[in-house]
């Protein structure tokens, strides 16, 4: 293991040793991509790369860069990151600046007959292929593409360019289709310009695909807050309590205030987590995460511990009793990160 002080070294001298003379920068950051490449600190270092070569290069360098280094995608990946940094902060034109370099990494295949959809995980690639589409026939592509894309609908949202974000994230439903976070981004957009009933359908789907306890936590909160819309102040309350078991959120506390001063009445908490299930059975709204997707996770996690991949079944099931909150998956994980325990070699 490399300690953060080699690391934060290791920084340090690649930056003290940029050359003054520009024209000798892509050289010495291709050279030092390749003699780094592989490292355990190469995210960190690639982060520098990346931050470097924004500075240094015009739009066309960068991508004369790219072409020489051995692992472009990080270094995409590491300009990416930054511009996720820079929305949230709101920070448009520094965002703008940094997505230009990479934009045209975010050109996807799709050309004649042949389909690419793309997946931020392999439970959502199971998921449609199992419960959504098992019949077609399509390529699998890189995330990556995508995220750029969404990050450029995320800029056109804070530049005010709604037709343009809409276009965007409409367009990436088709190419990423079981993503909470582009239809999250949608649902957003429709709240804004109170179009409840798209709004409603596109949280509904938000409930089927979320495979992340803050994924599921945000539906059950966009719900709470379409009920609150519609005057259904018990349902309302009932989602944002839901919302709690998965995520603590500030929104919740200010909702349950707002809805209290609606109704003119404290709501009756002990009655609706007494009848929660009921509650939203009435209302065809789910109760807890969708059990098609847990069940996905622990086959999976199941398929691995039999191929005697320990790790990566420790991580499904992790990910299963996250959104589950099972005493019985607990006690799996606990057996098989004892037997990693028991056969790790130090």
């Amino acid at each position: 293991m490399t300690s953060p002080q080699s690391c934060a070294g290791i920084l340090t001298h690649i930056r003290d040793h940029v050359p003054g003379d520009k024209s000798q920068v892509m050289e010495y950051l291709t050279d030092m991509e390749h003699h780094y490449a592989g490292h355990p600190c190469q995210k960190e270092i690639s982060d520098l790369f990346a931050s470097l070569a924004i500075q240094s290069f015009s739009h066309v360098e960068f991508q004369t860069f790219m072409s020489r280094v051995q692992n472009p995608d990080i270094i995409v990946e590491a300009v990416l990151g930054s511009v996720r940094s820079l929305l949230n902060e709101r920070n448009g034109m520094a965002a703008e600046s940094a997505l230009l370099y990479i934009l045209p990494y975010a050109e996807h295949p799709n050309e004649g007959e042949e389909k690419y959809l793309s997946f931020r995980d392999f439970i959502e690639y199971a998921y449609y292929i199992t419960w959504l589409s098992p019949e077609q026939t399509f390529k699998v592509h890189p995330y990556q593409n995508c995220d750029i894309l969404f990050q450029s609908g995320q800029l056109a949202l804070l530049k005010g360019e709604k037709n343009q974000a809409r276009a965007i994230f409409r367009f990436l439903s088709e190419l990423s289709p079981v993503n909470d976070s582009i239809l999250f981004a949608r649902a957003d957009m429709c709240r804004e310009e109170r179009i409840l009933n798209e709004f409603r359908n596109l949280t509904n789907q938000c409930f089927e695909y979320a495979w992340k306890p803050d994924d599921l936590a945000h539906a059950y909160r966009n719900m709470g807050y379409y009920l609150t819309e519609t005057g259904d102040y018990t349902g309302a309350v009932t989602c944002y309590l839901m919302a709690t078991t998965w995520e603590d959120s500030p929104e919740t506390a200010r909702e349950l205030a707002y809805i209290k001063e609606k109704a003119g009445k404290e709501p009756d908490v002990p009655a609706i987590l007494s009848h929660g299930r009921e509650i939203l059975d009435e209302r065809n709204i789910p109760f807890g995460p969708n059990p098609k997707i847990i069940e996905l996770m622990v086959t999976y996690a199941e398929e691995c511990k039999q191929d005697g991949d320990f790790f990566e079944a420790r991580k499904y099931l992790s990910r299963a009793k996250a959104l589950e909150l099972s005493d019985s998956l607990e006690r799996e994980i606990e057996v098989i990160e004892r037997f990693i325990e028991d056969n790790t070699i130090f």
